[in-house]
């Protein structure tokens, strides 16, 4: 890998589908999980436990990773769902780690999008939305080879069969001849990803339910298989964020959709943030349906308790209004941030170094 910025970036341009995770550590009093040097010491063609590891999880203020694939801009669903309560977690004290998955954005390919760009914008915006480098660690996915070592080893212990009945992957028909080997695994990516970190608990949407599960079901396996606590089997908290309504009303808001007006990006400029809202579905009477009740979400959202008090036979053009209004206050100073980071040529690769430098004992414990 070569790097324009004083670190490590991946060039190349790909498709990059847009997924975010976002994982979640508690505050705990106890936990009953030590970790264990295992890993890298095979019996028979597997895992050999040799002991317990010196380095033992802190009993009163647990990790939290959160996963994001930069896949192009980071949009208010992503700001709602996962960033605002990574930022919580971290003022609340916990100890934040936030995973760049630069591999799970390879899974397919597009010539439109470079990578090593997508990674310095979406660093840059977690910066800005309040991610703190000196308490916090943001690394880069493929600076561990350990995640791939460990994804190798979960391979070994899940069927073909199981990964078929995944949700996702049946909806999207993966594992059909023409789709990647890469698509088919990728829950046992996101596996590595939690179970290298040692993370206890998982905070996810419902459309990752399925994914948690399997997370588990490995790592279960993977600590039978080797007689010994390999890995933490992670449990499923729920999302304190809510699921953000694309403006066309077609599913989920998600940066891969080819509509850019379905999309808020957090660092839109006012007037692209006014044409975006503008355009938003509303075309029904029914104040009621899918489109006008997530339009309505938003703006209680980003005003507080103060949008609880919009009418509920109040025009659609005035909603957009107040909606525009708030929607463009609340960023504002989010988009000012970045903009000062984009201008630093030193501000994204000083925190993934330090991100790399604090987390590497943990991903090589394992």
């Amino acid at each position: 890998m070569s790097g324009t910025l004083g670190y490590d970036f991946r060039h190349g341009t790909w498709l990059l589908f847009a997924s975010y995770l976002f994982w979640l550590t508690p505050l705990i009093d106890d936990c009953y999980c030590t970790r264990i040097r295992g890993i890298h010491d095979r019996k028979s063609g597997f895992v050999q436990s040799t002991g317990i590891s010196n380095h033992l999880r802190r009993s009163a203020v647990y990790s939290a990773i959160a996963g994001i694939q930069p896949t192009g801009d980071l949009h208010i669903g992503n700001y709602i769902g996962g960033i605002k309560p990574a930022v919580e977690y971290q003022t609340a004290g916990g100890a934040l780690n936030v995973l760049i998955a630069d591999l799970h954005a390879t899974t397919e390919h597009n010539t439109t999008v470079n990578l090593s760009d997508s990674i310095r914008r979406t660093v840059a915006t977690l910066l800005s939305c309040g991610v703190d480098p000196d308490r916090s660690a943001i690394i880069l996915q493929s600076d561990f080879p350990e995640i791939l070592e460990l994804h190798w080893i979960l391979s070994t212990v899940i069927s073909i069969g199981r990964l078929r009945k995944l949700a996702n992957f049946e909806h999207r028909q993966v594992a059909q001849d023409g789709d990647s080997v890469a698509e088919f695994l990728y829950p046992l990516l996101m596996a590595a990803d939690v179970l290298c970190s040692g993370s206890d608990s998982i905070i996810a949407g419902e459309d990752q339910l399925s994914h948690v599960c399997v997370i588990r079901e490995v790592a279960k396996k993977l600590n039978r298989l080797a007689g010994s606590t390999v890995v933490c089997i992670p449990d499923m908290l729920p999302n304190t964020g809510f699921r953000v309504i694309s403006l066309d009303g077609r599913g989920k808001m998600s940066k891969s959709s080819l509509q850019a007006c379905s999309r808020i990006n957090i660092t839109d400029t006012e007037e692209t943030i006014y044409q975006k809202i503008k355009v938003a579905k509303t075309s029904t009477d029914d104040t009621s349906s899918t489109e006008v009740t997530n339009l309505r979400r938003l703006l209680k959202f980003f005003s507080g308790d103060s949008g609880a008090n919009i009418p509920g036979d109040i025009q659609f053009s005035l909603l957009k209004e107040h909606l525009h209004q708030v929607v463009t206050t609340y960023p504002r100073p989010i988009r000012q941030r970045y903009n000062e980071i984009l201008l630093d040529d030193t501000a994204v690769s000083s925190a993934l170094k330090s991100g790399r430098t604090r987390m590497q004992p943990t991903f090589a414990s394992i």
